[in-house]
């Protein structure tokens, strides 16, 4: 078998060798087709750009495709699109809802109006204690064009938002104290008459503030009830009343259940009844609502700027401190990380020109080639129009993943370069421009070949295996990169070569900055000293006038890494460098935060702090929904339904009966105050539940219960509807993934209710932290095993099968290892750097294997030298240059760039070191030292073919 996978192999690789050459005359005599049409490629792809699209949405990026939240969502948008039911009887009053945004979930206006409503009658039991407050405030002029914002309104799509703040105290204190919340409603009062120039035109709050009503102006109404709690906690003491339950998060006014649990946090409590000592977080909200025309949201995301300048202006005459935060908050950082990112793709394509042109560059004209090099720079940028033309006008959207993509290319392009660059050196200069470059192509076109389809494979295979769409976006779009880069190198700069070759011996491309000097023999047109037609391009003599660098490694470097010293040395070495990264990885854990999404400088990261210390620790409250209601009317279906409320009240981190939020109960309380009621009969009667949801207390229920219109009255008539209770004390990551599970698993054993949740935490990651482990293993697996089998195709010999496999589990294990020493996590962004990294990883096995499979010297340490001095100095200048060019992303503040820098870096200098020492000394450690080489193996089985000498 391995002889027959040898003999295979050899027939297809001297196949692949003989279809370049062939291919690199058919270049030669057609050099300006092959110039130009890359070129006209690139300008026809040059309008797709204009059709980019940018894709925020975390759910949509984030969120694994076969994760169960993308279920709950979608489920949840089915339950909002059912019909209400017949309302016609119930009176009509003013209803907007928001949607919960990925990091926070807001409240119904109507339950604010409600609060504000009882917490006034509340006030009035005080007046003797209250202070005279009057509410000013300048309307805007009533000159401004009213008419024209409302057709908008009616003509425009509307963009609805919350502008929220969180307040805190600089050293946590408690905020309910009558010295701060004085102020604090003073200041949201300010706050409304704040205006913002933009573009010549001034903007306030009246331009973008839901209405109620038919009211023409905004409202402070959302936070009056901080202005009653400045009553309540007058001189710091709790006012004592009877219609008063201070409890969190429901407080009882006049016996009626108010959520407050969004409203405040870490918040203080004590006895059976959780009464309110004291809170550290404080919330304070307006709600918007606005024509969403370009125009408009520019000038929205400038006013909410003028917004913060005020609190942070607040901020400083004060001990309190605001943090801004609104539903869009994450959809902005993710916008700001592509801006911040894609502009350094600039200065690192500028360094990427300086150092080819630099380390190309020599004052001997004939082996001078940095202006072949820098045109070389510019394959890759035509290869990456081409690819976002040709994504963005089939509708592909970018995203802050992405925006990584072009810095990879940049890396991966150049080593292309380098190499082609490197096999023209070798070439005998006594053969024709025409000849070389196919004597190139049949070297360095298979090789990079090689390179090249492992890469597309590898990242092709992330796109198949990988469940988190952002990362799947970006290996597909890095898959297409890489082959449209690839076509580039062998169609454009091999034509580039053919150029610089005909006027190599005045300098190739560069020849007008070379002066002609006396001792200059004007340049006569070639003419072949070699019998070419005959040439053995299989196996043809390399020149022995080779740059200095191609020397050092042969003569130099080879000899000194093959000493027996220098082997010991590196055999101590070896299982350290194993053991360290291998400690590494296993302390690689899963830690999936939205401080990875945004930026180190955002101002997120404050209220990402808070939310994690207090916001999302102190009352989570998911939405549980039930499809398939059970028949209320039996006592029997209550009792189970009131079991499962029981079930979920009772975990490990419910706050209890007193949070939850259930229609069901409240209804037959009111049912209850009618004796002649009949359960079995009156329970579903339309006129009971209509009177129950026109019922001030109780219409907050109504949008949560879907009705149907098509049944008999007495009849079940409910569709589907929802509850809520709430759970504290999940101040991690590991808890709330705990008990989300848990919450499911309860739900799994009432199918008959055909339940689901929503409302939780941060949807686009908590699924993940369950899912990310296993599927990165198994996509790393994967890829290693398919780069494993794809080497059998381009290295059949067996030996360099296996070191292949090897070093490139060796440069993975560095990889992740060092990525976890250096603080990175396992998280979806890692996984897609650590496929980036067997991608790149493949590169410098396969030039080191692929040459030393060729080499046709007896001995393994010529055969070692023989491989260095062809693909060694490429190999360093495409690392050196790759970490020169990709220097300046450290720059960007952002986890995202951070771990790609960190994984390119790592990637870079581990494959350096492995494809400059260990893989040579394995590779000649483990070949018989008198191993026959190709060449005469072929002249033992066919007559000699002329060879270049």
């Amino acid at each position: 078998m391995p002889s027959q996978l040898s003999n295979y192999g050899k027939q297809f690789e001297d196949w692949m060798v003989k279809v370049f050459y062939n291919y690199g005359l058919f270049i030669a005599r057609y050099q300006w087709w092959f110039l130009l049409t890359p070129l006209a490629i690139t300008v026809a792809c040059i309008p797709g750009l204009f059709y980019l699209q940018i894709n925020l949405d975390l759910y949509r990026l984030f969120v694994p495709l076969d994760a169960p939240v993308r279920y709950e969502f979608e489920r949840t948008q089915e339950f909002d699109k059912l019909p209400l039911g017949d309302l016609n009887l119930i009176p009509k009053r003013q209803r907007r809802e928001f949607d919960c945004n990925d990091l926070h979930c807001s409240f119904p206006d109507v339950e604010m109006e409600r609060l504000r409503r009882d917490l006034e009658a509340l006030q009035s039991e005080h007046e003797d204690d209250q202070d005279d407050f009057e509410i000013s405030r300048t309307r805007r002029d009533v000159n401004k064009n009213v008419e024209k914002k409302e057709r908008e309104r009616k003509t425009v799509a509307a963009k609805s938002d919350i502008l929220r703040f969180y307040v805190v105290h600089r050293q946590f204190e408690n905020l309910l104290q009558s010295k701060y919340l004085g102020p604090l409603f003073k200041h949201t009062q300010d706050m409304m008459l704040v205006k913002h120039d933009f573009q010549g035109e001034t903007w306030d709050l009246e331009d973008f503030c839901v209405k109620e009503g038919s009211s023409k102006h905004c409202n402070n109404n959302l936070n009056l009830w901080i202005k009653h709690a400045d009553v309540l906690f007058k001189d710091g003491k709790i006012k004592t009343n009877p219609n008063l339950q201070l409890s969190y998060p429901v407080l009882y006014l006049f016996n009626r259940p108010k959520d407050i649990g969004n409203v405040i946090y870490g918040v203080d409590v004590t006895g059976e009844k959780n009464e309110i000592q004291g809170a550290r977080v404080l919330t304070l909200h307006w709600f918007v609502n606005y024509p969403a025309t370009a125009e408009n949201n520019a000038a929205y995301y400038s006013y909410r700027q003028s917004l913060n300048e005020f609190w942070e202006s607040v901020s400083e005459n004060s001990d309190l401190q605001f943090i801004p935060h609104n539903d869009k908050a994450m959809d902005d950082e993710m916008l700001e990380i592509i801006k911040t990112t894609v502009p350094f793709a600039v200065p690192a394509t500028i360094a990427l020109m300086l150092f080819v042109v630099s380390a190309n560059y020599s004052k001997n004209k004939a082996k001078s080639k940095p202006m072949e090099m820098y045109l070389g720079v510019w394959c890759i940028i035509f290869a990456l129009i081409i690819t976002f033309g040709l994504f963005f006008f089939f509708g592909a959207k970018f995203n802050p993943v992405t925006s990584t993509m072009p810095f990879l290319i940049l890396a991966v392009g150049v080593d292309d370069d380098f190499l082609m660059v490197a096999a023209w050196r070798e070439c005998d200069r006594k053969l024709s421009p025409a000849t070389r470059l196919a004597l190139v192509m049949g070297d360095a076109g298979a090789s990079i070949t090689v390179t090249s389809f492992t890469n597309f494979f590898c990242f092709f295979l992330g796109w198949l295996m990988c469940s988190t769409p952002a990362v799947a976006d970006f290996c597909i779009i890095t898959a297409v990169g890489v082959i449209f880069d690839y076509l580039m190198q062998i169609t454009f700069f091999a034509a580039v070569l053919k150029f610089s070759g005909d006027k190599e011996e005045t300098g190739g491309l560069s020849s007008c900055c070379y002066k002609k000097t006396d001792g200059d023999d004007p340049v006569q047109p070639r003419e072949p000293t070699i019998d070419e037609e005959h040439i053995n391009y299989q196996h043809h003599e390399k020149t022995e006038d080779l740059p200095y660098m191609h020397k050092f490694f042969r003569d130099k470097f080879a000899p000194f890494i093959m000493k027996k010293s220098v082997r010991i040395s590196s055999l101590i070495t070896f299982p350290i460098y194993t053991a360290l990264f291998i400690y590494g990885c296993s302390i690689l854990r899963v830690d999936i935060s939205p401080v990875k999404y945004i930026r180190d400088n955002s101002p997120i990261q404050t209220f990402v702090a808070l939310a994690d210390k207090y916001i999302w620790a102190d009352n989570v409250m998911p939405t549980f929904h039930i499809m398939n209601p059970p028949d209320l009317r039996d006592a029997g279906a209550r009792a189970k339904l009131n079991e499962l409320v029981f079930r979920l009240e009772h975990t490990d981190y419910s706050i209890g009966r007193v949070s939850t939020n259930l229609w069901v109960w409240q209804y037959q309380q009111y049912l209850n105050d009618f004796p002649n009621i009949n359960y079995t009969t009156d329970f579903y009667d339309r006129k009971n539940l209509r009177e129950f949801f026109s019922q001030m207390d109780y219409s907050q229920y109504r949008d949560k219960v879907k009705i149907l219109d098509n049944v008999t009255n007495g009849e079940p008539c409910i569709s589907a509807f929802s509850f809520q209770t709430s759970f504290y004390g999940l101040d991690s990551w590991d808890k709330r993934q705990a008990e989300l599970f848990h919450w499911r698993d309860i739900e799994k054993e009432y199918p008959e209710y055909d339940m689901f949740l929503s409302g939780i935490f941060s949807p686009f990651l908590i699924d993940q932290r369950h899912t990310i482990a296993p599927s990165s293993m198994q996509t790393i697996g994967s890829a290693l095993a398919m780069m494993a089998i794809i080497s059998f195709f381009f290295l059949p010999d067996a030996l360099s099968v296996f070191l292949m496999t090897f070093s490139l589990l060796s440069i993975s294990m560095g990889v992740c290892g060092g990525l976890a020493l250096l603080g990175s996590d396992l998280d979806s962004v890692s996984m897609g750097c650590i496929v980036m990294a067997i991608g790149l990883a493949v590169d410098y096995s396969v030039h080191i294997c692929y040459r030393y499979h060729r080499s046709e010297y007896t001995t393994s340490e010529e055969k070692v030298a023989d491989t260095l001095a062809s693909v060694a100095w490429p190999i360093t200048q495409a690392v050196l240059s790759t970490l020169c060019g990709l220097a300046c992303t450290i720059l960007v503040p952002a986890y995202l760039v951070r771990v790609f820098f960190q994984t390119v870096y790592l990637v870079n200098i581990i494959g350096l070191f492995h494809a400059l020492v260990w893989l040579p000394q394995l590779i000649s450690a483990l070949d018989p030292c008198e191993r026959v080489p190709l060449r005469i193996r072929d002249q033992e089985s066919k007559p000699l073919a002329i060879s270049v000498h």
